[in-house]
């Protein structure tokens, strides 16, 4: 049988720190990116390097990387997932659109819970931490592709959508959070500002 070799990123930690409390994510231009990638700790993708720096052409070529996923799950008949995102990402907004129906049939065979991050740039000039940013620089929310929108309406947004999330979540009725997300979506695109946030809310019948 023959062998066929996948391309895999390896992203060292330039930060000595706990490598399962990071989130491996990107600053809005990693669409490209077609190949799988994990994030390794930086003490791990030392030992990588030194033995690149060691090692023989040779030695090069018969390099074998072996990576394993493990999950943990637990016993039930529900599965669980999670959906990582930004208010202002036209793909996001767009699958969670196109998944909906898929989620209503699934109803409460699964649990969906939604993500939503954040950029931290307390360093930054004073004017984008006005803008774009709350807690001096702490939470920050910034879409190069999207410059209709600032960072700091992101920022509310994503916080109105997970507020949302989690009182539907503990009606039992998830479903709505996703005629949420479809109504916004359609309306205002991934502009979704304060006024099409209330608009959406009053044509669903939930209390802003």
């Amino acid at each position: 049988m023959e062998n066929i070799g996948v391309a895999v990123g390896i992203v060292i930690d330039d930060h000595a720190e706990k490598i399962e409390n990071v989130l491996m994510s990107d600053d809005g231009t990693g669409g490209g990116i077609r190949i799988p990638s994990m994030l390794i700790s930086k003490t791990d993708g030392q030992i990588l390097l030194d033995w690149m720096n060691k090692a023989s052409p040779s030695d090069r070529q018969q390099l074998v990387v072996m990576a394993e996923f493990v999950m943990a799950f637990e016993q039930g008949n529900k599965v669980e997932y999670d959906f990582w995102m930004t208010s202002s990402s036209n793909r996001a907004l767009d699958f969670i659109e196109d998944f909906k129906e898929f989620q209503k049939k699934l109803g409460e065979n699964v649990i969906f819970t939604p993500h939503y991050v954040f950029w931290e740039c307390v360093g930054c000039d004073k004017r984008y931490i006005e803008t774009d940013c709350y807690g001096g620089g702490k939470y920050c929310a910034v879409d190069p592709s999207n410059p209709s929108i600032q960072g700091r309406e992101i920022v509310l947004e994503d916080l109105r959508q997970k507020c949302l999330y989690n009182s539907l979540h503990k009606k039992g009725q998830t479903n709505i959070w996703f005629d949420y997300i479809s109504r916004i979506h359609t309306t205002c695109y991934s502009v979704v500002n304060e006024n099409c946030s209330q608009w959406a809310h009053k044509h669903l019948n939930l209390a802003w």
